[in-house]
């Protein structure tokens, strides 16, 4: 039996294990048809083989990128156990562990079995500074953060409590060591829910951790739960959800029904959302507004084009997350020592789904300002979520709310591009079409807005 364990980049906790019993030759890369698949841009398709040879196992580097082992790039070295391989300088560590793993189901550090199916994975990311105002809370972050956070080593954790209040953070949710968590509230089937995050309007968010690794549960508040057109709404939902496939969204993994409230399982999206970073940061510059919108425009073209259109219907800033990846900094002066990391903002995800506006009674009023006219009326096409590109977009430019820009003019009370301060004819152009009232005469598709702004 061997165990390979994806690794936190920074604190080097578990993350997540695949554990294999009966393959001769097991592949990591990016590509889909490896046992251990690992969306990094640094990670070849086909990065590396571990191949039994009798009783051991040998590592084979086969990416362009190369494989490191204590700092020094290998081609083939033999099996280790406890050995932490790192995919290219600046990619995902993997702890390879041979022998029996523990896989009890009292809390204790268990472990996937992987047979046939491979199992997919994101490249674990670190979050930034500024807290989330997205729903994920990801424990591992760098130091100072107001997320909830693994301490760097157990003398820090002992002293926890005190530093807590002097910074009022919120305690950590998992062990630095063992990646288990500190504190279980209850089991939802064999999830165990670490943290209530919010309970929130119609839906409730919880942290869960299964098998070595946390997910996002979502779920109805439980005063909606004794209301049959939510519960239907949200199965409706969560179906179309779970088979979507896209390095733009979150992996949705799982859907279940406990005492009659459906949950629906999906990735922790680690990163920044976009609010956080223009209020950091400031506006952004033309290029890149245009860039984000371009990958916005991607992931609507999947949702789309699926064979039962999926409506996001809450594109907003606080929605949309940028990961954040870490790179390595070079050491200086020869220092055999590991190179430190940085951070650096990766691929848009887009989050919010299941926001089940239709039966909220209160439209919150971020999402309110980015959204088509028509919602404000229950009606939703997939029109309406190109309205929101054109005012996401003004707001990456400014830094201000559309609701600004909203007036009663020429054209009737609509939204007015031309009035935004810096923007150039032909953006304006794209806007007013993209914000026109009538869902008809906007463009037709995510496709459309995209070969537009890519003329730009």
């Amino acid at each position: 039996m061997i165990t390979l364990t994806l690794l936190h980049p920074i604190q080097s906790t578990p993350v997540q294990s695949w554990t294999f019993e009966h393959e001769p030759t097991i592949r990591i890369g990016r590509s889909s048809d490896n046992h251990v698949i690992l969306y990094s841009a640094v990670v070849s398709r086909h990065h590396v083989e571990l191949r039994q040879n009798g009783s051991k196992w040998e590592i084979v580097s086969l990416g362009a990128n190369g494989t490191y082992l204590n700092g020094k790039q290998i081609t083939q070295v033999a099996v280790v156990d406890g050995v932490v391989i790192r995919l290219a300088r600046s990619g995902p560590n993997i702890q390879i562990s041979l022998g029996v793993a523990d896989s009890a189901n009292d809390g204790k550090t268990q472990t996937q079995q992987i047979k046939t199916k491979p199992l997919t994975t994101a490249f674990p990311e670190v979050l930034p500074k500024t807290p989330l105002a997205d729903l994920p809370n990801p424990p591992p972050a760098l130091p100072p953060t107001r997320l909830d956070q693994a301490i760097p080593n157990r003398e820090a954790q002992e002293d926890t409590i005190g530093e807590k209040r002097k910074a009022n953070l919120p305690a950590p949710l998992f062990d630095i060591h063992t990646g288990k968590p500190l504190q279980v509230l209850h089991s939802l089937r064999d999830y165990q829910v670490v943290k209530i995050l919010n309970q929130g309007g119609v839906g409730q968010d919880q942290v869960v951790w299964r098998q070595g690794q946390s997910w996002l549960a979502r779920s109805l508040n439980p005063k909606w739960q004794d209301n049959s057109a939510a519960r239907e709404q949200f199965h409706q939902q969560a179906q179309r959800l779970l088979p979507l496939r896209h390095p733009g969204l979150p992996q949705f993994v799982d859907f279940f029904e406990e005492e009659e409230q459906p949950y629906l399982v999906q990735e922790w999206v680690h990163g920044q959302s976009l609010g956080q970073r223009v209020e950091a940061q400031g506006s952004f510059s033309q290029e890149r507004a245009i860039e984000i919108i371009l990958q916005l425009c991607e992931a609507l073209e999947y949702l789309h084009q699926q064979s039962s259109p999926v409506l996001h219907q809450n594109l907003n800033p606080d929605t949309l997350v940028q990961r954040v990846v870490v790179e390595e900094l070079p050491a200086m002066d020869n220092s055999p020592e590991q190179p430190s990391p940085a951070l650096n903002f990766g691929r848009l995800a887009v989050t919010g789904f299941l926001s089940l506006n239709t039966l909220a009674t209160e439209v919150q009023p971020v999402a309110a300002s980015f959204s088509a006219p028509e919602q404000q009326q229950g009606e939703v096409f997939a029109a309406s979520d190109l309205f929101a590109l054109g005012t996401l977009l003004v707001y990456l430019l400014t830094g201000k709310q559309p609701r600004l820009f909203y007036a009663q003019r020429e054209q009737g009370f609509r939204f007015y591009p031309e009035y935004v301060p810096g923007i150039t004819p032909e953006l304006v152009a794209i806007v007013r079409k993209l914000t026109h009232p009538r869902p008809e005469e906007r463009y037709a598709s995510a496709q459309q807005v995209a070969a537009a702004l890519q003329q730009v």
